[in-house]
């Protein structure tokens, strides 16, 4: 396995510049908790910031945990502990401030949490700071317990920090009182005894006690966490609401009558700009931010574009320069052993991120970079050639050990090496080398042509994993979208789609091995491919499977049984974020061919007054509102320089002519209007596809 070198640098400026500012005070959040969606088995809850090396989890017992050392808390009365959570939420379904709620009779208790950098600029550990508090709602005093024990979970923990110390764990020590140079966590007020802090109040009828703890991702001088701890608990929680505010403000703007589809836009934004660690200069992603802190090119590749999507673009390009550090000396593209589609995500990534809203001034190093690994892949073609076999002309054979689970030569590589040779093609293009970019072109034509002769005679019904008998479902899926190898009404995509939508037992959430499996993300691009031929309501169904599954801290699992169960690997999950945003966004706006697309798959309730703002195109940032009226469907938006088609609202078609030289589709759901424009009106009659 390959991993990045992470070093440890500043966190994020843009904190650090109001960390020492007075805040005002925020008072106690009060949308109840429990009242969330959260379908899954065990609330959970990730407590993160951009650059830091560990994250923090909210385990579904309600107790905090950084992958080494763990915080237990138990709230009692009497011999009697409350109960666990039953949610953990996000404020507002989105920001990282979470909140969590556990009863004993008439004690009610609240916790809320978050996660911020340290005043160190040289450090990217975090604290927590937690509030916990206890209100007496019955009509007598009682007496309440609150335990918290310093723990190392050993073989209950699902997860372990990468970083973690090896060999024996040392005990874990309290501050303020610990003499020691490091402590685990801070609290004031209880009564300590080794690994233990204890309050006991009585609290009267209607009265509310509290008790603030700091807990870190790494062990800390006393100074430090005393320091820290200095500025209250309010004032923290103001900060990180204000950052991220700031942090989702610079990207495009989703204003969507569906409170739920644009909290979970602004909950997969918050994910993916959280999950990434520095590479000297740039930015990596990492997979997520408990068990996955590594880089997977299949999953860093889908992040880059859904961050360009939604107007993250500086963030995006930060990553591709990130990402230029797994190319190996001979041209490929790796992050994990044997995965030999990394080649061509990294360069379809390269381009997605630069190409949007405009080319930068400079090209040379991804320019470079992509040269270097076309000629890999030629050498890798010429090689099998020599053999004479018409499988020797496509990748070699690997074992990915995932995805796949299949020793053989992959389609998925295949597909995703062609894309990358047509993202070369568009940077070479882009940097005005035109010669290079005819060379690069005429042995794609031929990869095509060779691809497609392999596929017929490989006499399967659909798309198969591998070009040898076997394997899972998973590279194939791209074919159409997003590698662009096939046309979108190929007769086999069809024909896959079919049969896994029949599996899983229709359009929504794929299973993956087991029958009673789902999978968030791996039947996203299906809902791609849906839209593009017009199939919106399968589509649609893919996302409100990809709404439902998230839970109430707006996290998306990966790979999951039906009744929620995510056994070791907990949500949230960065592919399946930037599935959700990549589906919403071309729903909207899809430019991914030679026309701009617009309301592709725009749902209904959306028609009620919708707007994006600062949306990143192939031919600039634009705006895009429309609305329905009864008998009308209007539309304005920023003109750009090719066709504009716009896909009227379900279940309606055009009544009578448009205004020329606008032209409408021989199914009358779509109008064609020219370069250029920027407002259509169109009469509409029920009668529609929906």
């Amino acid at each position: 396995m390959l991993r990045a070198a992470v070093h440890r640098a500043a966190l994020t400026a843009a904190f650090l510049g109001f960390t020492g500012c007075t805040a005002r005070v925020a008072p106690e959040w009060t949308e109840d908790p429990d009242a969330t969606n959260d379908p899954y088995r065990g609330p959970t809850a990730a407590l993160m910031w951009p650059g830091a090396t560990r994250s923090v989890q909210i385990t579904p017992e309600g107790h905090l945990y950084n992958g080494e050392w763990r915080l237990r808390i138990r709230p009692l009365e009497g011999d009697s502990a409350a109960d666990p959570p039953k949610r953990i939420a996000y404020e507002e379904g989105w920001r990282p401030v979470a909140h969590w709620r556990r009863h004993q009779g008439p004690l009610h208790w609240s916790f809320e949490a978050a996660a911020l950098p340290t005043s160190s600029k040289s450090d990217t550990g975090l604290f927590v700071t937690l509030l916990i508090r206890v209100r007496n709602e019955g009509d007598a005093p009682r007496e309440a317990r609150l335990e918290m024990t310093l723990d190392h979970p050993g073989r209950e923990a699902i997860w372990a920090a990468a970083d973690a110390p090896r060999g024996p764990p040392s005990p874990p020590e309290w501050g303020p009182e610990s003499k020691g140079a490091l402590v685990h966590a801070w609290c004031e007020g209880g009564a300590t005894q080794g690994p233990v802090t204890v309050f006991d109040w009585k609290v009267a009828p209607g009265e509310t006690r509290s008790a603030r703890v700091i807990y870190p991702a790494y062990a800390t001088p006393p100074s430090a966490m005393r320091s820290w701890a200095r500025v209250g608990h309010d004032t923290r929680i103001e900060q990180e609401r204000t950052y991220w505010q700031h942090e989702l403000d610079q990207g495009a703007q989703f204003e969507l009558p569906d409170a739920t589809v644009v909290r979970a836009l602004r909950s997969a934004a918050v994910m993916m700009l959280a999950c990434r660690e520095r590479v000297d200069a740039a930015w990596a992603p990492i997979g997520s931010p408990f068990q996955y802190r590594d880089i997977w090119l299949r999953d860093a590749a889908r992040v880059v574009q859904a961050l360009t999507l939604i107007g993250h673009t500086d963030v995006a390009r930060a990553m591709c320069r990130g990402l230029l550090e797994l190319q190996w000396p001979q041209g490929a593209f790796l992050s994990q052993r044997g995965q030999l589609d990394g080649t061509g995500q990294a360069l379809w990534a390269f381009e997605q991120a630069l190409s949007r809203p405009e080319w930068p001034d400079t090209l040379d190093v991804f320019v470079a970079a992509a040269g270097r690994a076309w000629a890999w892949c030629e050498w890798q073609r010429r090689l099998g050639k020599q053999s004479g076999w018409i499988y020797g002309r496509m990748m070699p054979f690997g074992d990915p050990r995932d995805n796949e689970l299949i020793s053989a030569q992959l389609v998925g590589n295949d597909l995703w090496t062609l894309a990358g040779y047509r993202a070369t093609l568009r940077l070479l293009d882009a940097a005005g080398k035109r010669r290079e970019a005819l060379q690069v072109d005429s042995t794609r034509v031929a990869y095509v042509t060779d691809f497609e002769r392999a596929l017929a005679s490989r006499r399967a019904p659909d798309l198969p994993p591998a070009w040898q008998p076997g394997g899972y479902d998973w590279g194939n899926l791209t074919a159409v979208y997003p590698t662009g190898v096939l046309p979108p009404g190929d007769r086999r995509m069809a024909a896959l789609a079919r049969r896994l939508w029949a599996s899983a037992g229709g359009a929504g959430l794929l299973r993956y091995g087991r029958t009673d499996s789902l999978h968030y993300y791996l039947g996203a691009d299906l809902a791609t491919w849906a839209l593009l031929v017009s199939r919106r309501a399968q589509a649609d169904s893919v996302l409100s499977a990809m709404l439902f599954w998230r839970n109430a801290s707006g996290g998306a699992g990966e790979l999951f049984s039906r009744q929620g169960d995510y056994a070791g690997n907990p949500p949230p999950h960065g592919t399946s974020a930037a599935a959700l945003v990549t589906l919403v966004r071309h729903m909207l706006i899809y430019d991914e061919t030679d026309t701009l697309k617009l309301t592709l798959g725009a749902r209904d309730s959306w028609w009620s007054g919708t707007r994006v703002r600062r949306a990143p195109t192939h031919w600039g940032t634009i705006d895009l509102e429309f609305h329905r009226d009864a008998n009308e469907a209007k539309w304005t938006w920023t003109p750009v320089a090719v066709w504009t088609e716009l896909t009227l609202p379900p279940g309606y078609r055009t009544s009578g002519p448009v205004p020329s030289p606008a032209r409408v589709s021989g199914d009358r759901l779509r109008v064609l209007v020219p370069p250029g424009t920027g407002t259509m009106s169109v009469r509409i009659e029920p009668g529609g596809s929906t």
